[in-house]
């Protein structure tokens, strides 16, 4: 009886250094002071969500946008009345009713005469 002791005591010291380097479990939960837990680990709630594993693909369309060219517009014409006189047309210095007599300057420092345009 007492070399199965010592046998089962050199065993026992023989592989204990080998059990530390087993892997261990966590173990979590509820205990109750006696032993007795709930059976399932309790983790407390994360303040946030979780990360996510994955990104999704950002959607890019396969071909670029290309804006159309600009519609012609003819030239602006000059903002308030105009003078139209024959092929001269210049912008009246004050504001006239439509179809008042009116004058440009012309060449040689005359004066071409027509009417207010609206």
């Amino acid at each position: 009886m007492i070399d199965a002791r010592r046998l089962l005591l050199a065993a026992a010291l023989l592989a204990a250094p080998l059990f530390p380097a087993a892997p261990a479990e966590a173990r979590g939960g509820v205990s109750f002071g006696v032993g007795i837990g709930t059976g399932y680990p309790y983790y407390p709630a994360y303040p946030y969500d979780p990360f996510p594993y994955a990104y999704s693909v950002p959607v890019v369309p396969a071909v670029p946008y290309v804006a159309p060219y600009p519609a012609y517009a003819p030239p602006a014409r000059p903002l308030g009345q105009a003078c139209y006189a024959g092929a001269y047309i210049c912008p009246l210095e004050r504001a006239a009713p439509a179809g008042d007599a009116c004058a440009c300057p012309a060449r040689g420092g005359q004066s071409a005469w027509g009417r207010v345009g609206g």
